[in-house]
């Protein structure tokens, strides 16, 4: 181990880690209605982001390195500059937010409902071109754009950012998106979501519609799917895009081909009874890290099933990993707001 560090005060559960594509920034998400953002290496304090009114779900950066997105409990996302602790975008209503008017208040809009569940997953897709969030069943996907010329302080409270919904897709048998995968490092048009009835759906967004369903995929419902994308600064054989992590309660890790719709790999070893435990593809794609409620992050050579590592001393249940985009690092978030970097350097 590398480096040690309390990202907050008190023991807060963290619920997700991302780093930026060129590897300089890491963000946080808390249980704490907050986010974090420590520039690398991991030394010092971070920048917090506050504005949510619930637990922190998810973080995305975009691939300009310059936003970040979270979602939250409070029904919401927020769109930050990884400069400004204040949102420049608040996603709050399905449709949009062209009812903003100058003073700050939106009028109530019977076609424009609020969002009445938590928003569980958010993702910059299509290299930066659009958002992704999850609510309920539905996937929502919206095009968005930034009024990012300086203003004085009078002005930047006159925000002309905005928001479309472009097109909604519905797991018609889920009651549920429980995980949600997309790549934004490059020009994808595929996208997988779990539900809460274990099965995983493939969704083709050129064509706006659902193209695959694969049933049963677990014995419990999906916490977990991790595409493999490589990183900024890696690129793989077309073929090696297909693959991708899926990660259940009780019932380990698997390795799924898109091409042949099946299983080709399993990983067991870790403990995963309860919690939603991370999982990442190394950028060589030779390696998968999990976290575990054993306290330890375990890594596993990926063509076998057996782990290679279990990386302890961590004083809590691991509740996400993520690989360093360049150097041989990995990264571990535990529920009592401790992050870890391991190297091998």
């Amino acid at each position: 181990m590398k480096v040690k560090l309390n990202v907050v005060e008190q023991p807060i559960p963290i619920n997700c880690i991302a780093f930026s594509d060129d590897g300089q920034n890491l963000a946080v998400a808390l249980s704490n209605k907050s986010s974090q953002v420590f520039k690398m290496p991991l030394t010092g304090k971070g920048t917090a982001f506050t504005g949510h009114n619930g637990v922190v779900n998810t973080v995305s950066w975009s691939h300009s390195n310059q936003w970040l997105l979270t979602s939250s409990a409070d029904k919401t996302a927020r769109l930050w500059h990884k400069t400004q602790t204040e949102p420049v975008l608040t996603i709050d209503n399905i449709n949009n937010n062209f009812t903003m008017d100058k003073e700050g208040p939106k009028a109530v809009d019977k076609n424009n409902p609020p969002f009445t569940k938590e928003i569980k997953h958010c993702r910059f897709y299509y290299v930066d071109k659009f958002i992704l969030l999850t609510n309920g069943n539905t996937m929502y996907m919206y095009k968005y754009h930034l009024d990012d010329k300086p203003k004085d302080d009078i002005k930047r409270y006159q925000t002309k950012n905005r928001y479309k919904l472009v097109k909604s897709l519905q797991m018609d048998r889920a009651q549920q998106i429980t995980a949600l995968s997309s790549v934004n490092g490059f020009h994808s048009y595929i996208v997988l979501c779990a539900g809460s009835n274990k099965s995983i759906e493939v969704f083709d967004m050129n064509k706006a519609q659902s193209v695959r369903v694969v049933p049963d995929v677990h014995t419990r419902p999906v916490h977990t799917i991790c595409q493999n994308e490589g990183s900024t600064y890696v690129s793989h054989s077309p073929n090696a895009y297909d693959l991708f992590l899926t990660a259940a309660p009780t019932d380990g890790i698997k390795l799924w081909d898109l091409r042949t719709n099946r299983c080709v790999r399993r990983y067991d070893g870790h403990m995963n009874r309860v919690h939603s435990c991370g999982l990442a593809f190394s950028p060589c794609a030779k390696y998968i890290a999990t976290g575990s409620e054993d306290r330890t992050a375990y890594i596993f050579d990926i063509r076998a099933g057996t782990y290679v590592h279990r990386l302890t001393g961590h004083t809590d249940v691991v509740s996400d990993v993520k690989f360093h985009p360049l150097y041989p690092e990995l990264v571990t978030a535990s529920m009592d707001g401790k992050i870890r970097l391991y190297s091998d350097r």
